[in-house]
């Protein structure tokens, strides 16, 4: 076994280590989204394209110029949106639930497993992670349901305070319900302009920060419950995270940046050139399950790098007492007998 004892990383070095192990083991990470991510995501296109309109291999354009036919292939996209309310509750009572509480936190947990074998320089067969995972279906499923209600009520209560506040300051300012909605009256439309423009702009800024702290805070739950074994893990999480905030908050900035430069860059060049088509959609299908397992790679790395730097051990040390062996202590050697008229020095 070629094992380096992991130690603390910075940001710029966590995420070139993300590449190195995706770079090294892509197969079984790409392998292991496809399965749990794949028939799910492309169940979930069924049901939201109307596939009766939609063509299977590019839109057609003939007789469009080229900027015309890239104005109706990104414009057509609404249009061939399923109208069918049985297949939106399908979609928002089945199909979404499954894939958020099932799919996700095992996929997740499979490339955590995936992710430590790695770093210790060991050889994990991608029926070994999802087993590993598997054996904790219940308690991810039950935690990651915990978590989303939690994430939920969180994100809710602030937006509710944050509309609060925003009126005040709108009624500070001189306005009232009248003048809000008034189409003729100038001045309020500008103030109002700048009231929505600041304020989406501020509550952007508030979701990040504010619901934020709590998500990322209770966010390590998941490798908790998958090798710790003990509650639910999002109390433990937090005591983890304690002091590695914004360490945390500038990795997932930067990695949020990242993914959806190149998510938004790949979804705009494949619906300029293909439109709103069959194959569009299953292309867009692979890219995820491309994407995701590195955003999965760059949490676990996470995970372990704020259990070196919280517990000061390397991994070795974290696997070892999660096993809670120990090595047999031999007995001594016996002293030979002192032979007559023989000294020991």
């Amino acid at each position: 076994m070629n094992r380096t004892p992991i130690a603390p990383m910075g940001v710029g070095k966590l995420l070139d280590k993300s590449f190195s192990v995706y770079r090294q083991h892509f197969g079984a990470f790409f392998l292991l989204a496809l399965i749990w991510f794949g028939p799910l995501l492309l169940l979930q296109q069924l049901l939201l394209v109307d596939l009766t309109r939609v063509p299977l291999l590019a839109q057609d354009t003939e007789g469009m110029d080229f900027a015309e036919s890239l104005g109706a292939r990104f414009a057509g996209q609404e249009e061939f949106m399923t109208q069918s309310l049985p297949m939106l509750l399908i979609f928002i009572f089945l199909v979404g639930p499954i894939l958020l509480i099932i799919a996700y936190p095992q996929m997740i947990s499979g490339s955590i497993l995936l992710t430590k074998a790695a770093l210790e320089g060991e050889t994990l067969s991608l029926k070994d992670a999802l087993k590993g995972a598997l054996r904790r279906f219940w308690p991810l499923a039950g935690s990651t349901f915990l978590y989303g209600v939690i994430a939920f009520a969180v994100s809710t209560a602030f937006v509710i305070v944050y509309g609060l506040f925003f009126f005040m300051i709108a009624f500070a300012g001189g306005m009232t319900m009248e003048t809000i909605f008034d189409p003729s009256d100038e001045s309020s439309i500008v103030l109002m302009i700048v009231l929505v423009l600041f304020g989406y702009l501020f509550l952007i800024a508030g979701m990040m920060l504010v619901p934020g702290f709590f998500l990322i805070r209770w966010g390590f739950y998941m490798p908790l419950v998958l090798f710790e074994r003990d509650g639910v893990g999002i109390g433990q999480s937090w005591n983890l995270t304690k002091g590695n905030f914004w360490r945390l908050f500038g990795i997932f900035v930067v990695l949020s940046v990242i993914y959806s430069m190149f998510s938004s860059g790949m979804q705009l060049v494949l619906t300029g050139v293909l439109g709103t088509s069959i194959l569009a959609q299953i292309i867009l299908v692979a890219l995820t399950c491309l994407l995701s397992p590195w955003m999965a790679i760059v949490y676990a790395l996470a995970y372990f790098d704020l259990r070196v730097r919280k517990d000061g051990t390397d991994l070795q040390e974290l696997v070892s007492r999660q096993l809670a062996t120990a090595a047999p202590v031999e007995p001594p050697a016996p002293t030979p007998a002192q032979k007559p008229g023989v000294t020991h020095d």
